[in-house]
């Protein structure tokens, strides 16, 4: 789960998947705390400069790697990006513009490309079909959890890939728990068809029992989906959280097919 500087936490069914490379990023770094108001702050809008920010993204590849990384511009919405390596050539120029790309997930079968979500309370969600070899990664709040952003990307991938849903192993990183999930505009925010989801007597909500039932009722196996079960907001010495800081700063969960 460490290194001698940079704090990463994997999932046990991915860290058995020999061709995976993958981790969540914590917001403690030894190197980058002397220079950022944010340590280790992967997000170019987070209130630092754009220069510290990058030098953060050079932080995660030289522990991740040197292979190429790709971000989303992400707006809580549905849009799911698919690159595919036959019908794409990963130039520099390719690479630098995808970051302007609108998205909130990413699908591909391309080898050497790490795909990155950044969050603050909000869900990551890795996906992986050792058959088909297609990784996903995808950013979920509660925006993206009532339009179903997670069965939608599974149905991408069953579409554009042909990946089979019992085989997919998926995980779902640190987030804000039941515990913090606060609601009290829900009648107004969340779809009458996800109370039954709200904690007993009080407006809070459990997001990751969302996620694992949107999961399941594409056919992935629940014996698939592992969650960290970690909550941002009661644990932010390690993970930034807009709930408990009113933060910009996002970390990163990256994962990467070899």
């Amino acid at each position: 789960m460490e290194s001698t500087d940079i704090k990463v936490y994997e999932f046990k069914q991915l860290k058995n998947q020999s061709c995976i490379v993958h981790g969540v990023f914590t917001r403690t770094d030894a190197i980058n705390t002397m220079i950022s108001s944010h340590p280790l702050n992967k997000g170019m809008n987070s209130g630092d400069k754009l220069a510290v920010s990058a030098d953060n993204r050079k932080t995660i590849a030289r522990k991740m790697g040197t292979k190429p990384f790709i971000f989303l511009n992400q707006v809580h919405k549905t849009g799911i990006k698919v690159l595919k390596k036959d019908e794409i050539n990963l130039s520099k120029q390719f690479l630098s513009n995808i970051e302007n790309d609108t998205a909130d997930a990413i699908i591909t079968d391309i080898k050497d490309l790490f795909i990155v979500i950044q969050v603050a309370d909000c869900q990551a969600v890795m996906l992986y079909d050792p058959i088909k070899k297609v990784i996903a990664n995808i950013h979920s709040g509660w925006r993206g959890s009532v339009k179903n952003i997670i069965g939608k990307c599974v149905g991408k991938m069953i579409l554009e890939f042909g990946c089979q849903p019992e085989n997919i192993l998926a995980g779902i990183c640190p987030s804000l728990g039941p515990c913090c999930s606060e609601f009290v505009n829900y009648k107004d925010e969340i779809p009458q068809n996800l109370w039954k989801y709200k904690i007993q007597d009080k407006d809070y909500f459990n997001f990751w029992e969302i996620t694992q039932d949107q999961l399941i009722e594409k056919g992935i196996k629940k014996e698939h989906v592992e969650n960290m079960k970690i909550c941002t907001k009661c644990n932010t010495e390690l993970f930034y959280s807009f709930r408990g800081e009113k933060t910009k700063a996002r970390f990163a969960c990256v994962i990467c097919m070899q």
